[in-house]
């Protein structure tokens, strides 16, 4: 089977000779042998592949981006070596393509249609980037030389020129390219991969070469989308071996049927899933090579959002490396085991020696490794989580996730009523409609009544009183002093039933101090534990259900410590699973316990900055004016169906531990189970 080709040139069928030249580098990539024959590259560019994407007006065949990877991919699928020894050259030849018009454009582009072959090195033993690469390009004789050690050289001993990254003597970084047999060039064969090695990656040592200084370029001229290209040439090495993987596999079958007069069904099933994989990665990289080209005539006609559509390409593209390792490496992987479904061991391991099958998979791990998938997935997270184009620093990513979390948020505010106007609120009807109908039609609030020692009021009784008459309102109960709550479990069953009354639009406040004791932590666990002790979704919904609830889900807790409580619950769990619990305490494993923290007048998330991450801002009123003016100053906004305060401030539920001894309040089976 013949794979379609992506582009319209068509260069791998149509061109006379190659064909033939694929076949025989095919043949002969069998041998794995170490190194690969100097004609391959030099018939390879007789043939205009390396001129592929070099315009028609300039010497080159004017593919696009489809083009090329078709090519790319039917040199891999030949020899997966071979192809990445032009990777370097792909690279190179596609900045020149994008560079402006001028003398350095003009001179590297002609040397690439008279038939050039680019090669080079660009990281170093201790890392790539501008704070560490070590080679230098110097002027200090008056003629720019080249010193310094490259730790990979991918393709550079089939090249004809060599380019390399360095700094100059100002400190910036350059672009530096001399011919590959300079005098103060050394290229050692001393690649010790275990897969890709006749790939020419060796060290590069540098001393002393003689650079002209028309061939220096500065570090600028790399085109938008450079890392996209960088990864994508490897993806299609890999695509290339899967296709390979796929045809060696039809190989052993076709030797099967020859020795078995068929072959087991097993071994078909064992190929349909090689044909699949191996179809799906090349479907994967048409895709981003598609988005790619977009983003090559985005960059050439210079439109006004041609990096955006670039980083669009490159993100495409590491989105697809970690779907294109995960196909070829099980296709090559399977490709190796087809020969154990015959129950021969000697018939395996000749197939298996014959046919070379271990190749594919080393080659494909050792491209897969080249850049870690694990790399790419967080540079996907960092792009469309936090707006950053790279792998950041962790300051970086820490200040860009703090942006996030800022631009995310929509500030609730929190009107805190005083003991006096909640006693005037709970006493006189008409007040409550006459503040009732002064929210309605604004934004919505979160109010909140504060315990208070020594009240004429209960703060439940007053969010009751108003629970129907502001239905889309939020309500909070702030405690000054945990004492005052009794033990754990009145006070959860308080929380538990306005939770229940309100849809879960509740928060519980704690705010007196900001010193933890074990006795406090202990009545928190203890509560929030009772919170969830009898889930909701245990109850029946249907009316003809035979039972009321299916009581094996409800749970003991056997908490012990200052407050030991068996439990459950004798209230089902809150429609927020549990109640929002607020803290001036940033008690230890805080996430664990408390949704946000009071600092000041605001309600901040528990590692974040108050300055910056308040979900809520608080505001007192202390008579019915007040409260009438809050209400007055408040933006207008058109009716909201309700929802809880956990949807409202978009928080999860907190991580509780499971705490030890912890069971079912009715075993399964038992007389009790289903009541």
């Amino acid at each position: 089977m013949t794979s379609r080709p992506f582009g319209s040139l068509d260069w791998a069928r149509r061109t006379p000779g190659v064909p033939e030249l694929l076949d025989e580098i095919r043949q002969a990539s069998i041998a794995d042998a170490p190194e690969l024959p100097k004609s391959f590259f030099t018939r390879l560019a007789a043939a205009g592949f390396g001129r592929i994407r070099v315009p028609v007006a300039e010497g080159g065949l004017g593919g696009d981006v489809l083009d090329l990877l078709d090519a790319f991919v039917a040199i891999a699928a030949a020899d997966s070596n071979l192809a990445q020894s032009w990777r370097t050259h792909v690279l190179a030849t596609e900045r020149h393509v994008k560079s402006p018009a001028g003398p350095l454009r003009d001179r590297w582009i002609s040397r690439v249609a008279a038939g050039a072959i680019i090669g080079g090195g660009w990281t170093e033993a201790d890392g790539s980037g501008p704070s560490v690469f070590t080679t230098r390009l110097s002027t200090e004789t008056g003629v720019p030389r080249l010193t310094g050690r490259k730790f990979y050289s991918t393709g550079s001993r089939y090249a004809d020129w060599l380019e390399y990254s360095a700094v100059d003597d100002a400190g910036e970084l350059v672009i530096a390219a001399l011919k590959t047999d300079a005098a103060g060039v050394t290229l050692l064969d001393d690649w010790t991969g275990f897969g890709q090695r006749a790939t020419a990656s060796g060290t590069t040592v540098l001393d002393g070469a003689e650079v002209d200084p028309g061939d220096v370029a500065p570090w600028g001229t790399q085109h938008l989308g450079t890392p996209g290209w960088q990864q994508l040439m490897l993806l299609g090495v890999l695509v290339g071996i899967g296709e390979a993987t796929r045809a060696t596999a039809a190989d052993l079958i076709d030797l099967i049927d020859r020795a078995h007069g068929g072959s087991p069904i097993l071994v078909l099933e064992g190929y349909g899933r090689i044909s699949a994989l191996a179809a799906s990665a090349r479907s994967s990289l048409g895709e981003i090579g598609r988005l790619t080209e977009i983003a090559h005539q985005a960059i050439m006609a210079g439109d006004a959002d041609a990096e955006d559509i670039a980083d669009d390409a490159v993100n495409a593209v590491f989105q697809a490396q970690a779907v294109i390792v995960e196909q070829v490496i099980e296709a090559a992987d399977r490709l190796m085991a087809l020969p154990a479904l015959l129950d021969d061991p000697a018939e395996t391991q000749n197939l298996r020696l014959g046919l070379r099958l271990d190749r594919f998979w080393r080659n494909a791990q050792t491209v897969s490794t080249h850049n870690p998938v694990l790399h790419r997935l967080r540079a996907i997270a960092d792009r469309e989580m936090y707006a950053i184009d790279r792998i950041a620093e962790p300051a970086e990513r820490e200040a860009a996730v703090a942006q996030a979390i800022a631009d995310g948020i929509r500030p609730l505010t929190v009107v805190r009523i005083d003991a006096a106007l909640a006693g005037r609120l709970t006493a006189d009807p008409r007040v409550l409609d006459e503040v009732a109908a002064a929210f309605h039609g604004r934004e919505q609030v979160l109010i909140q009544f504060d315990d208070e020692k020594g009240s004429y009021f209960d703060a439940a009784v007053a969010i009751a009183t108003l629970l129907h008459r502001l239905p889309t309102a939020w309500f909070a109960i702030g405690t000054r002093d945990l004492g005052d709550t009794g033990h754990p479990y009145n006070l959860a069953r308080r929380i538990a039933s306005l939770e229940q009354l309100s849809g879960g639009r509740t928060a519980w406040v704690l705010a007196d101090g900001d010193v933890e004791t074990d006795a406090e932590r202990d009545r928190i666990r203890v509560a929030q534990q009772l919170l969830r002790t009898w889930p909701q979704e245990s109850i029946a919904a249907r009316h003809d259900a035979p039972h009321f609830a299916q009581t094996e889900q409800i749970r003991r807790i056997n908490a012990e410590g200052a407050y030991p409580t068996a439990g459950p619950l004798n209230v089902p769990s809150s429609p927020q699973h549990l109640p929002v619990f607020v803290s001036s305490r940033s008690f230890h494993d805080v996430h664990r316990y408390v949704d946000l923290l009071v600092r000041g007048d605001s309600w901040v998330l528990p590692f974040a900055d108050a300055a910056g991450h308040a979900l809520a801002s608080s505001r007192t009123a202390s008579d019915v004016e007040g409260l009438l003016a809050i209400a007055a100053s408040l933006p207008s906004a058109p009716e909201r169906t309700p929802q809880t305060l956990r949807e409202r401030l978009r928080l999860p539920a907190p991580a509780l531990y499971e705490l030890p001894g912890a069971s079912a309040r009715f075993e399964r089976g038992s007389d009790t189970e289903a009541s």
